[in-house]
């Protein structure tokens, strides 16, 4: 199928939706500055997220190599029928994932009920791999819905660990603060999976500092274009001098609203000093080495 026809199949279901679902709710739009940005909310944005960062271990980022995750997670019934292939849930159901944060690299292995997937995705070098049950698939519509995936997935895992290299562009956004929350926003570019730009929006727990929710836009991929999403951290696993989110539950806000995606962490541990040839797979092969292939240390209940 081509892109313009994935790209009219997309807005022809969602318009369907949109008009016989009332119950899914009306878009909600992106947070954004005015057009005019001044000193105090540029110097508030960088505040806030520096108190963020340094909550969630920033202080100590050179120290952390890798971070291995296991996942268990339930896909919503609407949103894997408008993007089969974005949430590819006959796959993407549980997973052992590798992050290794120099390189930026997100690694996974994925099960469900249609089998298996294995991606590899270097941000740096722009390398996206992906396997369904051993074997290569390399279409353009997979290679660009597996890297905004990767990309999405490793800025919800580390949250305001990903984003260092960004300190200096955050902005405070007044209208969407309130008394529990700070709202900063940044326009990151490069964007997410091919995308040159996309927009990111944080929420800080004004008491814990910790961030509580993470919005997106997702203009990496062609049928996703003019979406945004936000994922809501609802519980925190501290792993040395570290606290990740655990249990993650994700919506679409536009071009309509419905929920999306459920999942949490059933395993994790940090710094197995991995490299990227332990999870780098290619045209011949998606194996890891066996460093990278010890599952993640399980969560005890």
């Amino acid at each position: 199928m081509s892109n313009t026809a994935m790209t009219y199949q997309w807005h022809s279901l969602v318009l369907a939706l949109c008009l016989g679902l009332a119950l899914s709710g009306c878009a909600q739009n992106f947070p954004r500055p005015l057009e005019s940005i001044n000193d105090s909310e540029r110097q508030q944005g960088i505040r806030w997220f520096d108190q963020t960062f340094k909550a969630h271990g920033g202080d100590h980022i050179d120290k952390l190599n890798d971070v291995n995750v296991a996942i268990d997670g339930e896909w919503k019934f609407l949103i894997t029928r408008i993007q089969p292939l974005v949430t590819d849930h006959r796959y993407r159901v549980k997973s052992e994932e590798r992050v290794l944060l120099q390189p930026k690299i997100y690694a996974a292995k994925y099960e469900g009920p249609d089998g298996s997937k294995t991606v590899f995705r270097n941000q740096n070098t722009g390398k996206v791999m992906a396997h369904y049950n051993g074997k290569p698939n390399q279409k353009e519509d997979v290679r660009s819905s597996t890297a905004l995936t990767a990309d999405s997935f490793y800025l919800f895992l580390l949250g305001p660990l990903a984003l260092e290299a960004h300190r200096d562009q955050f902005v405070y956004l007044e209208r969407c603060s309130n008394d529990t929350a700070a709202c900063i926003y940044l326009s990151k570019t490069p964007g997410l999976g091919f995308s040159e730009r996309d927009e990111v929006v944080l929420w800080v727990n004004r008491e814990t500092l910790l961030t509580e929710r993470v919005a997106i836009t997702l203009e990496g991929h062609e049928t996703t274009k003019r979406a945004h999403v936000d994922v809501r951290y609802d519980s925190y696993l501290a792993q040395g001098d570290f606290t990740f989110p655990s249990v993650f539950f994700e919506r679409v806000l536009a071009p309509i609203k419905i929920d999306a995606h459920a999942w949490q962490l059933t395993g994790l541990d940090i710094n197995r000093d991995l490299r990227p040839f332990d999870v780098e797979t290619s045209a011949n092969s998606p194996d890891w080495s066996e460093q990278a292939l010890i599952p993640a240390s399980p969560l005890t209940p």
